[in-house]
């Protein structure tokens, strides 16, 4: 019997000492880390920090998929709306911006030509329209104007 035993369990590689503390653990599918020249503890708190690391990439992970699967809901709901209405003969417009971690997704769909055209307005896009209150600053400074030359 070796020293080592070599678990072989389709998402771990784990190279083992008698002790139970890894000697060796896979970084990628084909690349194992060497740790026999690290002490007991030094491999202890590698695996700590190597597991920690694997924890946070799974949660990213399901982070990700679970952005990814709202998205693809979401379209699915957005493009039966639309096909919905082409088939009652009506017409739609669908817009839709979000911001997840996957990144920004502006979503413009349906059977008018402004869905046709796949641009979405500025407030749409999450821009915010100052239009409103330039019309009123003008209006302030009408307002001041005229009451400076009323004296």
């Amino acid at each position: 019997m070796s020293d080592r035993r070599e678990l072989t369990q389709p998402s771990q590689s784990i190279a083992q000492a008698p002790s139970g503390v890894p000697t060796a653990i896979a970084i990628s599918p084909t690349a194992m880390l060497d740790l026999s020249h690290l002490s007991e503890q030094e491999r202890k708190a590698l695996l700590m920090d190597y597991t920690r690391g694997m924890l946070d990439v799974g949660r990213k992970a399901s982070e990700l998929n679970v952005d990814v699967m709202t998205l693809r809901n979401t379209l699915d709901t957005f493009s039966q709306t639309a096909r919905r209405a082409q088939d009652e003969g009506t017409s739609v417009t669908i817009t839709h911006t979000q911001t997840t971690a996957i990144g920004r997704t502006e979503i413009s769909m349906g059977n008018t030509d402004a869905a046709k055209t796949g641009k979405l307005t500025r407030s749409q896009t999450g821009e915010r329209d100052w239009t409103p209150i330039y019309v009123i600053a003008g209006i302030v400074a009408v307002v001041v104007i005229a009451l400076a030359f009323a004296k």
